[in-house]
C-alpha cells in the first residue's frame, strides 16, 4: 500500500460556457502537499448509453480505474434549479465500487452559493457507501472573482477550503487504513458465516477426512483447548478412535493405558509431560475419555504419542539412585539446572533471561562423564538425557526431521481414523507435520485452525489483535466464528496472511512480532474456528 494518498477533483458541469473547471484548478492548488491529484472533467468523459445501466453500476468506463485508486474525492458542482446537474447523477450512477468507503468534500457554487447541491449530494454519496466532510466550501457567484482566468476568492475562503481538505485528508487516511485491513465485502461474508463454535458444524466440515488435525494458536487458552475437546467428542462420535499428540511416547502410554480403565495414576503421569500440556483441562480431558471407553469396552478411543524424545523428568530422579556417592551429589547439582527445560525449553529461557548461558547439552555431558562406567540401565537414561538436549532448538534441533518424523508416527495409526492435538503451525497444511500429512493424504487429511482475539494465556494479558492480522478481520465481523474454507471463499482467504500465535517465548509488550504468516489461508487450512476471548488454562494441581 503506498504512503501517498491520491484524491480525484471532479468537474460536474458540462454546459458551457461554464467555470467549473476554473474553480477545480483553484481546489487543486490549495490541495496538502504529499497528496498527488488528478482532475476527472465530465465534459470529457463519455459514458455507456443509460440503457445499459445496472443496479451497483454498469459497464466500465474510461475512469473506472482512476476513480479506483483513488482515495477521496472533492466534487465541484454547480447548482441547477436547486439540486446538482444531471451530468454528475449518471456519473455517479454509472460506478459502484469504486466510491466505497471513501471520503468526499464537495465545492458547490452558485447564485447563493450552491448549498442545495451540496445538500442534495449528502445522502446520494450516502447511499454509494461514501463519506462526506461535514464542511462544504460553498462559493457565492464565483465568476464575479475571476482575474486572468483565475478564480480569485474573497477573503476567508482559503481558509475554508484548507480546513475542509485537512478533513478530507484525515478521511481518506483513516478509511484507506479501514479498507486495507477489514476488506468490506470480506468482513461482510465473514459476518454471514457460523456466529458459534459449535462442535458439531465443525466436524460436519472436517469429519470426512482419515486424519483432522485440531490446532490451536496457543495451548494456554482455556476456550482454545474446549473447543479442540469438544471437537473431538464429536469426532469420535462419527468413528475416529485415536487421539495423537505430540508429546513423549512413554508418557502418552501412561495415558493410554488410563483411558482404557487400568490404574494409573493419571496425575503423576501428566507432571511427566511436556509443559503446556501439564494442565487440569488435559486431565479432565483424559477423564472423560475414560469414562466414554468404561462405556464402549469392546470399542475403545486410544491415546498415542507421536514427540520424538525419549526422555522423561523422571529418568533424571532415577539416574540419582542409580549413581552411586559422591557422584551423585554433582550429578544432582547439574540436573537441577537442566531439566528445567521439560517445563520451558532452553530457547524459553534465553528469551526470559533465565538461562545459565552454558548450553545445556554441556551439562548433560558433563553429567555423563562424571557417572563414568555407570550400570547398563543408568547409562543408557544419561545417553538418553545427552541426546535429548544436543537436539535442543537452537542446539542441533533438526525441525525437518523431527516433523517428518512426527507425521510419520501419525501415519502409523492407518488404518483408524486419528485426531491430531497440537499447534496450528504444526498441524497446517502447507508446512510442518501437517504439510507432510497433506502430501500423503491430500484431502483426506483436514487442518483446523482455533485461533483467538485476546484475553490471558502464559500468566499475561493478551491485548487485541494487530490491524490487518486474521484475528483482527475475524473480530471485526462480530463475534465467535466458524468458518469453513472450501471451494467458494473469497480469493482474499486464497492469499498470504498473518496469524497470531502464542507460545512460551510470547512477551505482549512485542505482540506484533508473535505472528505466523501463512502463503494461503485456505491453502494452510479447511476450517477456522474464531473465540473472541480467553482466559488461561489451569495448571495441574500439585496434591
Amino acid at each position: 500500500m503506498s504512503a501517498q494518498l491520491e484524491f480525484v477533483v471532479v468537474v460536474a458541469s458540462v454546459r458551457e460556457p461554464r467555470i467549473g473547471r476554473t474553480v477545480a484548478d483553484w481546489v487543486v492548488a490549495q490541495v496538502p502537499g504529499g497528496v498527488r491529484t488528478r482532475v476527472v472533467d465530465l465534459a470529457e468523459v463519455e459514458l455507456p448509453p443509460d440503457a445499459d445501466l445496472r443496479p451497483g453500476g454498469g459497464a466500465r468506463t474510461p475512469v473506472s480505474d482512476v476513480l479506483a485508486a483513488a482515495d477521496g474525492f472533492v466534487i465541484v458542482t454547480p447548482e441547477y434549479n436547486h439540486a446538482y446537474p444531471a451530468s454528475l447523477k449518471r456519473f455517479l450512477d454509472w460506478h459502484h465500487g469504486e466510491w466505497m468507503f471513501k471520503p468526499a468534500t464537495v465545492v458547490p457554487y452558485g447564485v447563493r452559493g450552491g448549498l442545495l447541491a451540496g445538500e442534495h449530494l449528502r445522502p446520494v454519496l450516502a447511499e454509494l457507501s461514501m463519506v462526506t466532510t461535514r464542511r462544504m466550501v460553498a462559493l457565492s457567484a464565483p465568476w464575479e472573482h475571476l482575474s486572468e482566468g483565475r478564480y480569485r476568492p474573497p477573503a476567508g475562503e482559503h481558509k475554508a477550503i484548507g480546513q475542509a481538505l485537512r478533513e478530507l485528508t484525515w478521511w481518506a487516511h483513516a478509511l484507506r487504513r479501514a479498507r486495507h485491513d477489514h476488506p468490506y465485502e470480506l468482513v461482510d461474508w465473514l459476518g454471514a458465516q457460523r456466529a458459534d463454535t459449535d462442535a458439531e458444524a465443525l466436524a460436519d466440515l472436517v469429519g470426512h477426512a482419515a486424519i483432522v488435525g485440531l490446532g490451536t494458536g496457543t495451548r494456554a487458552g482455556r476456550e482454545t483447548f474446549a473447543v479442540v475437546a469438544r471437537t473431538t467428542w464429536s469426532l469420535v462420535e462419527r468413528g475416529f478412535r485415536v487421539i495423537a499428540i505430540l508429546d513423549n511416547p512413554r508418557v502418552v502410554e501412561l495415558y493410554d493405558r488410563y483411558v482404557r480403565g487400568e490404574d494409573v495414576d493419571v496425575v503423576a503421569a501428566l507432571r511427566q509431560a511436556w509443559g503446556p500440556w501439564r494442565t487440569e483441562e488435559m486431565r479432565e480431558a483424559l477423564d472423560s475419555l475414560r469414562r466414554r471407553n468404561a462405556e464402549h469396552p469392546g470399542d475403545p478411543v486410544r491415546v498415542v504419542g507421536v514427540g520424538g524424545s525419549k526422555v522423561l523428568p523422571a529418568d533424571y530422579d532415577r539416574v540419582l539412585e542409580l549413581v552411586a556417592p559422591p557422584e551423585v551429589a554433582k550429578i544432582r547439582e547439574l540436573f537441577e539446572v537442566i531439566r528445567t527445560a521439560h517445563d520451558n525449553g532452553e530457547h524459553v529461557q534465553r528469551a526470559h533471561g533465565t538461562h545459565p548461558g552454558v548450553p545445556f547439552v554441556e551439562l548433560a555431558r558433563e553429567a555423563r562423564a562424571i557417572a563414568g562406567p555407570a550400570g547398563a540401565e543408568a547409562s543408557g537414561l544419561l545417553d538418553a538425557i545427552v541426546e535429548h538436549h544436543a537436539n535442543a532448538i537452537g542446539v542441533g534441533h533438526d525441525g525437518e526431521r523431527e516433523e517428518r518424523e512426527a507425521a510419520e508416527r501419525v501415519l502409523a495409526q492407518r488404518p483408524a481414523r486419528v485426531v491430531l492435538w497440537e499447534g496450528s503451525a504444526h498441524i497446517a497444511a502447507d508446512a510442518m507435520m501437517g504439510g507432510h500429512l497433506r502430501a500423503e493424504l491430500g484431502k483426506a487429511y483436514a487442518a483446523v485452525h482455533v485461533t483467538f482475539g485476546h484475553g490471558r494465556a502464559h500468566g499475561v494479558d493478551v491485548p487485541p489483535p494487530v490491524p490487518g492480522s486474521l484475528e483482527d478481520v475475524l473480530g471485526a465481523a462480530g463475534g465467535a466464528r466458524t468458518v469453513p474454507l472450501g471451494d467458494g471463499v473469497p480469493a482474499a482467504l486464497d492469499a498470504p496472511w498473518r496469524t497470531r500465535l502464542i507460545s512460551g517465548l510470547y512477551d505482549p509488550a512485542r505482540d506484533g512480532e508473535h505472528y505466523l504468516e501463512v502463503r494461503s489461508l485456505s491453502g494452510a487450512y479447511d476450517a477456522v474456528v474464531f473465540v473472541p476471548e480467553i482466559s488461561s488454562v489451569s495448571a495441574l494441581a500439585t496434591t
